[in-house]
């Protein structure tokens, strides 16, 4: 399928590129500057892509890249769901799909008898065709919401097979009262 707007398979060997080039500080920001373009395209996810679980939140593989260092996945998130608050075990660089993505910012606060806290520090609504990423080399401790009534869609960049890391979670904390 060629896409209108920046066919996958350009963004994927750009992403490539990146991967093998620049140092992992600067991936998820690099990366980032290439989503809008692959966001804008209406023929980028097949229908089956699109689809809600019965339960949570979907997760469908876009693409992923024959070294392992990188996969493309598209999350569907029912009307209402929110994500527990988490870190990540590889970068990220994510973009809004369509609807309505939350995110929220959060850094370490403490741990007390074996339990992580975070405290919020940033909550961005984001909405189609709006790109984040996490860093690469410091706290990335975040929660997602779909504040809407209908589904919404992201595309994640995934440092590593998204297929093998599975939700890309390293941690979960609890929220600093």
């Amino acid at each position: 399928m060629l896409m209108t707007s920046l066919c996958l398979a350009d963004f994927c060997d750009r992403v490539g590129e990146i991967v093998s080039r620049r140092p992992l500080p600067e991936l998820p920001a690099r990366i980032a500057e290439l989503l809008p373009e692959l966001l804008a395209s209406d023929e980028l996810l097949e229908p089956a892509q699109r689809t809600l679980p019965p339960h949570g939140y979907g997760r469908h593989a876009i693409f992923v890249c024959p070294s392992q260092s990188f996969s493309l996945v598209a999350a569907v998130w029912p009307p209402g769901i929110t994500t527990p608050i988490h870190d990540h075990r590889a970068w990220c660089a994510f973009g809004v799909y369509d609807g309505v993505v939350r995110e929220t910012r959060y850094a370490p606060a403490e741990e007390r008898a074996g339990v992580c806290y975070a405290a919020p520090v940033e909550t961005v609504a984001c909405a189609a065709g709006c790109v984040r990423h996490l860093p690469a080399d410091g706290p990335d401790i975040h929660a997602m919401h779909n504040p809407g009534d209908g589904a919404a869609i992201s595309i994640h960049v995934y440092g590593e097979n998204a297929a093998r890391l599975g939700p890309n979670v390293e941690k979960v904390y609890s929220l600093m009262r």
